[in-house]
């Protein structure tokens, strides 16, 4: 059943304190590899990854001691005065800027129904273990500041507010630890209903934060769909959206030969000089040589069956190591591959390099009601955790 209640709606937000912000607002918990994010933690205690916290984080607690000391991390930065009351609600602009790219959306509260009946749809499947551990993080810290990315076709009266909206004065403006600059302004009043109006017009798709999406709706499913609960997003213009891949690394030792060959039936293999990369193609490191892969019929799929990582599932990787594909490693293509190709020759394991699918191919997949796999997917730079605090309510 479709809510009566605007899909896209603004929201009564606690804002981090300029003062307060370059400490506490961070990447998410999961942008950050391993080693990073346990160096954050101990040298940035004020950090909202306190508040996001993962098992792998704290190995020796329990689910609910977990939860517990995430949520004591959260009244801290509360009892230290580190956000502002929340006001009257508001939709907010967002900007965020990184070394090479930058994203302008427009912070919102969009309803939990829109999720459920279609209007905003996904395109990426989910880990079941990693959707759990969410709705027991979001069971113990209700406090939501992680914003789920939606995207839309270009808008007129959007890129109107938007534009203007920067012309103001900004109400914050902060640079994390990695060197990503957000800055925030507030939408006007007048120019609020306009929004809600030509936002809720649009077809929405997720562009990142299905795990997040799937353990709100979980949850709310779980007290029987009550209205005007919603998830807190920012939503990009397709044209503020630059798509990223993930690699696969699949953990050594593997045999050279056998890898070589499992694709041959479908795929041509050519050595080549470096690192391959092109769509409707794959490239592929091993035994310390740059292979090119090409389909010998490269006719075009429609939706999950024309990505370039479903081939890579289907024709190698599961009929190698299994429905579960374990001993793959999803590496983003902003990692140095001089480092990968030196863990794979130290493992004498191998790498699967992918182009990012575009655009065009994520609304086809979605509208499709089909899913890519897992970490198909991703953009630089993701919106950052600490600065927008929606308290329950």
């Amino acid at each position: 059943m479709t809510s009566s209640a605007p899909l896209v709606r603004p929201f009564a937000a606690r804002i981090v304190k300029q003062d307060w912000a370059d400490q506490v607002v961070s990447p998410m918990h999961d942008a950050l590899p391993a080693a990073a994010r346990a160096s954050a933690l101990a040298d940035q205690p004020l950090s909202f990854l306190n508040v996001t916290r993962s098992s792998h984080d704290l190995p020796d607690l329990t689910i609910e001691e977990l939860g517990q000391a995430n949520a004591e991390a959260l009244q801290r930065l509360l009892d230290a005065g580190a956000y502002d009351d929340a006001g009257a609600p508001h939709l907010y602009v967002y900007r965020v800027e990184g070394a090479h790219q930058e994203h302008v959306g427009i912070v919102a509260e969009v309803d939990l129904h829109g999720f459920a009946d279609g209007r905003v749809l996904g395109h990426e499947a989910v880990q079941p273990a990693r959707v759990d551990a969410l709705v027991s993080h979001f069971d113990a810290v209700p406090a939501r500041s992680e914003l789920v990315a939606l995207t839309h076709r270009k808008d007129a009266v959007v890129a109107d507010v938007m534009a203007r909206s920067q012309q103001n004065t900004p109400m914050l403006s902060v640079t994390d630890l990695t060197g990503c600059v957000q800055t925030v302004w507030r939408v006007s009043d007048e120019d609020i209903p306009r929004i809600v109006q030509a936002l809720g017009d649009l077809p929405l798709f997720i562009a990142d934060g299905h795990h997040r999406v799937a353990a709100s709706v979980r949850r709310w499913e779980a007290r029987g769909r009550p209205d005007g609960q919603g998830v807190l997003c920012v939503l990009y213009p397709e044209e503020q959206l630059h798509l990223l891949a993930f690699h696969r690394r699949v953990i050594g030792p593997v045999d050279a030969a056998q890898l070589l060959q499992a694709g041959v039936i479908e795929l041509e293999v050519s050595k080549v000089d470096g690192p391959h990369r092109a769509v409707g193609e794959l490239g592929l490191y091993v035994d310390e040589q740059w292979y090119a892969l090409r389909p010998h019929d490269p006719k075009h799929r429609l939706g999950v069956a024309g990505l370039d990582v479903t081939t890579l599932n289907d024709v190698i990787l599961r009929p190698l190591l299994g429905e579960e594909m374990s001993g793959v490693e999803y590496v983003s293509e902003l990692v140095d591959l001089d480092e990968v190709t030196a863990a794979c020759d130290a493992d004498a394991g191998a790498l699967f390099l992918l182009a990012a699918p575009s655009m065009d191919q994520l609304v086809e997949v979605a509208e499709r009601r089909e899913v890519m796999a897992p970490k198909s997917t991703y953009f630089e730079p993701k919106p950052r955790a600490g600065i927008f605090l929606r308290l329950p309510g």
